[in-house]
């Protein structure tokens, strides 16, 4: 039998369950994938025959990387980046920034951690991004230096625009809809759900981590505002079709 168990304190919840819900989705059903609260700490355990060992592990390390490439950088911008926008713009900045650049993070984090049994999340945070943390100090300067300029709207969705040019998409094509009250991005396809939130602004966050390829826009969604404020970011096709 092959286990793997991962950990991060309980403040930093959100790492364990992305990491949990990325490897249900890509292992199979003789994998067991768990999240348990142990103290003051989140464990993600994973269970399997050891004939599985090196795919689970792959998985574990691209699901690892992605994990903290994200919220690593995230968490650090939020706690380093002050300017005088409003939350949404604000937040709408804080994504895009966190997106910018990322497959060079995940190769820099590639070289930085090793992927190892017991392993603590946070301790990486902590202690071996010094790399990271050097490039994403620069980012915060660079954009506090320049955060008069952000509070004209067209110079802040220019900047946007141009940051979202360089993020590498997640997935291709998405619409948007309304159901039960809830905001929903799903896949155009398969129309399997991505995300969903009673949120709307949560709807655009999630939308420049995935950045689709192109946004459909389902009659349902009944929000002209943010349909405006997403034509503005992504300058994507937009469609008011009744999709079935």
């Amino acid at each position: 039998m092959f286990q793997f168990l991962l950990g991060v304190d309980s403040s930093r919840e959100k790492w364990a369950l992305a990491i949990k819900d990325a490897l249900s989705e890509r292992l199979d059903s003789n994998c067991l994938v768990a999240l348990s609260k142990l103290g003051k700490r989140y464990q993600v355990a994973i269970a399997s025959e050891t004939s599985n060992k090196a795919m689970i592990l792959e998985a574990i390390s691209d699901s690892v990387i992605k994990t903290l490439a994200y919220f690593c950088k995230y968490e650090y911008l939020r706690s380093n980046l002050t300017l005088p926008l409003d939350e949404l713009n604000y937040n709408i900045l804080l994504h895009a920034l966190v997106q910018f650049d990322r497959a060079s993070e995940e190769d820099v984090l590639k070289n930085c951690i090793q992927i190892c049994d017991g392993m603590a999340l946070d301790g990486i945070y902590r202690f071996r991004l010094g790399v990271l943390k050097e490039r994403w100090r620069e980012i915060a300067t660079l954009t506090k230096e320049n955060a008069l300029y952000l509070a004209d709207l067209e110079t802040f969705y220019e900047l946007i625009k141009f940051l979202f040019s360089s993020i590498d998409a997640q997935i291709e094509n998405v619409i948007l809809s309304k159901n039960n009250g809830e905001y929903v991005i799903s896949e155009e396809h398969s129309h399997k759900t991505i995300f969903s939130s009673l949120d709307v602004n949560e709807i655009i966050y999630k939308l420049i981590d995935c950045a689709p390829l192109s946004i459909a826009v389902n009659k349902s969604f009944e929000n002209e505002n943010t349909i405006e404020l997403i034509t503005k970011i992504f300058g994507m096709r937009q469609s008011k079709a009744n999709f079935s």
